[in-house]
């Protein structure tokens, strides 16, 4: 193995592959499981933050996400309107001479932001499914956010379903 000087790169020619739920917890009768539920208004509020941390610094070939989230409204007798949008970044702590420093990237968008009506206790799901650009989120590990917020006077309530996973495949980074 031959390690050039300079910035660090990855030189382990061989990718590993990791993966992780964004939900875990008891079993459940059903088969399914649900994060903590947020309760959200016409303040954003983070119903997911998570860090998916592979245990090693990588540097990424692919980022695949499988994200389903469920939103209800909670305002009686109507519809309420919502919109949400997850993001992604990276979110690393990096050694330099004997300190520790956080090391974060901007977050990026995954998909627009979505907007949509949630009617009273009726749950609403949506799945985003597929491989994100590894431009910008060149490096994990990273921190994954689902972020919603209400429109007029709207109170809704989010989760995250146990069936979202994010995988990783790229080069581990020697000695970083």
């Amino acid at each position: 193995m031959r390690i050039k000087s300079g910035e660090v790169h990855s030189v382990i020619g061989f990718l590993q592959e990791y993966s992780e739920p964004l939900v875990d917890g008891l079993v459940a009768t059903d088969g399914v499981q649900y994060s903590s539920i947020a309760t959200f208004g016409t303040t954003a509020v983070e119903i997911l933050n998570k860090r998916i941390d592979p245990g090693v610094t990588m540097k990424l070939k692919e980022l695949y996400v499988s994200l389903t989230q469920s939103f209800t409204g909670l305002n009686g007798s109507f519809v309420a309107s919502m919109m949400y949008h997850w993001q992604v970044r990276p979110d690393d702590y990096l050694s330099i001479v004997g300190s520790v420093h956080r090391v974060m990237g901007a977050y990026t968008n995954i998909a627009g932001t979505y907007r949509k009506a949630v009617g009273t206790l009726a749950a609403s799901e949506d799945t985003f499914t597929g491989y994100i650009p590894v431009g910008s989120v060149a490096y994990a590990p990273i921190r994954l956010v689902l972020t919603a917020i209400g429109i007029q006077a709207a109170v809704c309530q989010g989760r995250v379903k146990n069936s979202s996973i994010v995988k990783l495949v790229g080069n581990i980074i020697p000695g970083a």
